[in-house]
């Protein structure tokens, strides 16, 4: 038999199927520090936001020479100083010219009658209907606020979709991955930690968070439902594996023949394959060798995956089920742009029941996905009424995010202590930022990313643009710990928020990551205590 690298691929999975259930060692080592995030939500809108339609990290200056006045009814677009309020329902300080500031925006809400969508506003000077969406992050019920942080004005180094997602993932702008995508990176240092995690890194849609040169396990597992489970993760198809799954515990060898102690649930199929690739071991050069062992190991967890029957485990988990017990935020509860010039489901701006599933059932690690509004609103918006749909669509969306981490805060932590929420680090972040209103919608480099649960440390928002330029402004310099231990303070960039979103779980850098170009952690973002 000829050896190749195509003949030994088909003899085990497909590339597909590689990329899905690749298990590989060694992996990254844990600082010092426990940290109190083991998972990750990570969730990407799709398109580019107009982040200061919801967030208003402004002087009252600010908002003047930036935001439109206030106009559109029941589509309302722009908004006044006199709008602007802290999401704990205290006043903001808007002459400030602090670089740290509470979690605050328009508040386009009736604080008396939140769920009002028909009531005029005042303090637009009667210009605009009252709208309900964005309240569940201010709702004093379930004080969102406190778990979250917004890292405004990071500079993307890059306005083109695909650099710009590129850039949120890894830090680095360009057209490919010339990091590891973050998620990958979290996954593959969870994996020693939780070693009974089959599925370490999961995509629900866009752009797979890829791993590059770290160890397989790490790869994407690209899913979409239940159903996608069962072809790739399960022996449930007769036409696949009728007479084939019967499972015999063999020794667990490593791909040189060492014994690692424990076993492995193989077929006679699993069997004959593992030895076979074992065999060829030292048959060519040190790149195949290299080849043959990534395929041995993705074979053998394969074959522990499959026996740990992912599918019943989803099956008995539920999503939505601790906020349905709220009248205010039904399961299938509906959202309208204006009164009703377009509608549809909260639950279709996403695959969030989904990715509640995979983090109760344990199985995961990263979840990535990818959220619109509704009616598939993608916020890659240039025509006229741009800035108009983003900032209500963005609204939509946002609400659906603070719905989904409500649920994780009530829902109880695998570890059996805190919540969902407690254990979870989730990342939300888009393309880019766009123009400001005044200037129509086009992309711009400086963004935003939020984060909440885990270790963050919530109400504010650090960052900012500089008031001082004219049309689209960049970020403000804030406090960095660069990688050498040492505070400066400099405009954010793509780099930071990588790093910061990592250094969530404890990891160092220089020894457990690393980010090409310079990069350091956002200060007074990560509870260390």
């Amino acid at each position: 038999m000829k050896l190749s690298r195509r003949t030994l691929f088909k003899a085990a999975f497909s590339a597909t199927q590689l990329a899905l259930l690749s298990r590989f060692a060694p992996r990254s080592a844990f600082a010092a520090q426990t940290p109190k995030a083991t998972k990750m939500l990570a969730i990407w809108i799709d398109g580019g936001c107009h982040w200061e339609s919801f967030f208003s990290p402004f002087t009252a200056a600010g908002i003047t020479k930036y935001m439109k006045l206030p106009v559109g009814g029941p589509i309302p677009e722009g908004y006044l100083p006199a709008q602007v309020g802290n999401f704990d329902h205290t006043s903001p300080d808007l002459d400030s010219p602090d670089v740290r500031r509470k979690l605050r925006g328009p508040i386009l809400w009736n604080w008396d009658n939140p769920s009002d969508s028909r009531g005029t506003n005042p303090l637009s000077g009667g210009s605009q209907v009252y709208r309900p969406y964005g309240y569940s992050w201010a709702n004093p019920k379930y004080k969102l606020y406190e778990r979250i942080a917004v890292l405004v004005g990071a500079d993307q180094g890059t306005a083109a979709h695909t650099s710009g997602i590129v850039a949120s993932m890894c830090g680095i702008a360009g057209a490919n991955f010339r990091a590891p995508a973050v998620q990958a990176v979290i996954a593959n240092a969870m994996a020693e930690r939780f070693p009974d995690r089959p599925i370490p890194n999961v995509s629900l849609g866009g752009l797979s968070p890829q791993s590059l040169t770290l160890p397989a396990v790490s790869s994407p597992v690209v899913l979409g439902s239940d159903a996608s489970v069962i072809p790739t993760l399960s022996d449930r198809r007769d036409n696949s594996w009728l007479g084939l799954r019967k499972r015999t515990d063999l020794p667990d060898l490593a791909f040189n023949g060492t014994a690692l102690g424990g076993t492995v649930p193989s077929t006679k199929v699993d069997e004959a394959l593992l030895a076979a690739t074992r065999k060829y071991r030292g048959a060519s050069n040190e790149g195949s060798d290299a080849l043959l062992e990534r395929l041995y190991d993705t074979y053998k967890n394969a074959s522990r995956t499959v026996a740990r029957d992912v599918v019943s485990i989803l099956g008995n988990v539920k999503g939505f089920e601790h906020l349905k017990a709220d009248p205010d935020y039904p399961i299938d509860w509906t959202a309208c742009v204006g009164y009703a010039d377009s509608c549809g489901p909260g639950g279709s701006t996403g695959s969030y029941e989904f990715a509640l599933r995979l983090l109760k059932s344990n199985l995961v690690s990263t979840v990535t996905m990818r959220a619109t509004s509704i009616a598939n609103f993608s916020f890659d918006t240039h025509f006229t009424a741009g800035t108009q749909q983003g900032a209500n669509h963005l609204r939509i969306t946002l609400e659906q995010v603070g719905r989904m981490l409500i649920e994780m805060s009530l829902t109880p932590a695998s570890s059996g202590g805190g919540s969902l929420l407690d254990e979870t680090l989730v990342y939300v972040f888009s393309d880019f930022g766009r123009t400001f209103p005044k200037n129509g919608s086009d992309h711009h480099p400086a963004t935003c990313a939020i984060l909440a649960g885990g270790p963050i440390i919530g109400n504010q928002m650090i960052g900012g643009y500089d008031e001082r330029m004219g049309g689209s402004p960049l970020g403000v310099p804030v406090s960095i710990r660069e990688e050498g231990e040492n505070d400066v303070t400099r405009i954010p960039r793509s780099q930071d928020v990588a790093a910061t979103v990592i250094g969530a779980f404890g990891l160092e850098s220089g020894k457990d990551f690393f980010i090409p170009g310079g990069y350091g952690m956002f200060n007074g973002v990560i509870d260390r205590g």
